[in-house]
This record gives C-alpha cells, sequence and structure tokens, in this order.
C-alpha cells in the first residue's frame, strides 16, 4: 500500500489497539493476508488494519490484492513446521481457500435472508 502525505492508515496492535502506521515517502507497506499465515503455520500473521480520514477530508482507499493459480496447494511451507510445530491446517487450493474466506466474510449476508 502506498500512503500519500496525508497518511490514515492505521494497524491493529497484539494489544488489541488501533495505531498509526506514519507514511515513509518512497515505501509501501505490504500486508501480508490469512493465506500467507497458512503458509507460514502462523509465523506471519495478516493484520488488521483500516484507513481513516485524519484530516477530515475525503480519503480513498485502493487495495491491490495478488494471489497464485487457483489450483495452487495451500499447505504449510516445509520450514516453517517440525515435530515440535506440526501443520496446524490441512492442505487446500488457492481457490477452495479464497471461496472459504468469502463465505466467512459474507456469512452475515446469508444470516439475514434466513430469518
Amino acid at each position: 500500500m502506498y500512503q500519500d502525505a496525508t497518511g490514515g492508515l492505521q494497524v491493529r496492535n497484539v494489544k488489541g489497539e488501533w495505531i498509526d502506521a506514519p507514511p515513509i515517502d518512497g515505501t509501501f507497506v505490504v500486508n501480508l493476508g490469512d493465506m500467507m499465515a497458512r503458509w507460514s503455520n502462523d509465523r506471519y500473521l495478516s493484520t488488521p488494519h483500516r484507513v481513516i480520514s485524519p484530516l477530515g477530508v475525503d480519503r480513498y482507499s485502493m487495495p491491490f490484492f495478488a494471489e497464485p493459480h487457483p489450483d495452487t496447494r495451500i499447505e504449510c511451507l516445509p520450514g516453517c513446521q517440525d515435530e515440535r510445530h506440526p501443520a496446524k491446517y490441512p492442505s487446500t487450493t488457492c481457490a477452495q481457500f479464497l471461496l472459504s474466506r468469502f463465505a466467512d466474510t459474507y456469512a452475515y449476508r446469508r444470516e439475514q435472508h434466513a430469518v
């Protein structure tokens, strides 16, 4: 994520507090998503984040998502597991994983229609 000087990006730390991620000129912020957490056996976790308008002006956020081919196997990488730290998640494909995330994200829509 590239930020202009206005800023507004916040991340939630391990204490559950929202903290500013101030813009650093010429840099990008890379948020590792849930798929990377799965590949790394939770060594690298996705970071809850949000964009606010600190100056009270209109603020736009345009995310860019990059995923592997839909048939790519999503399973714990060899260097992220051992006898003491077995793989936490079953193997899946990129497509199966993304569809499950969409289903979880939009579960409230199913609940609204069920009433």
